[in-house]
């Protein structure tokens, strides 16, 4: 049986604030822990029911492992249906960022939906780009939601958050290519793309931010195939990713491509 005091730490990992404080987050789903296997995060302990200590606590060997019933699950669980395991995790060891100038960046600006945060380190994870730059006002990196859209991609990509104009800023000083998607922006299949560089993608409602679009020296424009009366008004965020992120792939292969 989980202790009480037990049951009120975890419940408050959700809050960004005591994140930082304990310096821990969690993780839920049979999947998603499965894929903590594959990376170098350091496991605190893992919660789980009887039925997946029996499959699984071999590959955990030396990890503490408690067993839980479904109730006790259900109450440390922010999930709608109780996962089978549960595990409270460190954050990363934090690292100094500094621009490499032969690498692709994304840079998320002011996103705020979980889901799309936590879709778009997947995305990135899948192409190959391992360090996302957010600005202050972006979702937490440790958001349970933004965890479970990564589906493991948490573990293996990195985020910096910034002041995105000054970060912007010097990356167009050391004459690298900060590209963004507009409606006024060229056509990203007929343009053509670097392999280095920063790609910035906008908020949700409004898009690329009045205050970052000065350091934009590359638009580009996903065009639509429908009649301007029926075509939508915009992308969903994690949508134009996938599309910009396979544009550049496209467009560099030697550059991304690890197979």
């Amino acid at each position: 049986m989980i202790s009480g005091n037990s049951i009120k730490h975890i419940k408050s990992l959700g809050s960004k604030k005591k994140r930082n404080i304990e310096r821990e987050f969690i993780v839920e789903g049979a999947k998603t822990v499965a894929e903590l296997l594959r990376s170098e995060m350091k496991i605190k302990k893992i919660y789980a029911l009887k039925s997946w200590i029996h499959n699984n606590a071999k590959k955990f060997q030396g990890i503490d492992i408690q067993e839980i019933d479904e109730n006790d699950m259900q109450k440390i669980s922010v999930m709608q249906t109780a996962p089978e395991v549960l595990a409270e995790v460190f954050y990363k060891e934090e690292k100094k960022f500094q621009i490499e100038p032969d690498k692709l960046y994304l840079c998320l600006d002011s996103v705020q939906d979980p889901g799309n945060f936590g879709t778009i380190l997947r995305i990135a994870n899948w192409f190959g780009i391992n360090t996302l730059i957010a600005s202050n006002d972006c979702v937490d990196f440790y958001n349970s939601k933004v965890v479970q859209a990564s589906m493991g991609s948490v573990f293996r990509v990195d985020v910096f958050y910034c002041d995105l104009p000054s970060t912007l800023k010097k990356a167009l000083e050391m004459q690298l290519p900060v590209y963004g998607t507009f409606l006024n922006g060229k056509n990203i299949y007929t343009e053509k793309l670097s392999s280095n560089g920063i790609i910035v993608l906008g908020n949700e409602g409004h898009g690329i931010l009045p205050e970052t679009e000065p350091f934009i020296n590359k638009k580009i424009f996903i065009p639509t195939g429908s009649d301007a009366r029926t075509a939508p008004e915009s992308l969903n965020v994690s949508t134009a990713a996938a599309i910009v992120c396979s544009e550049f792939f496209r467009s560099c292969p030697k550059k991304f491509c690890q197979v």
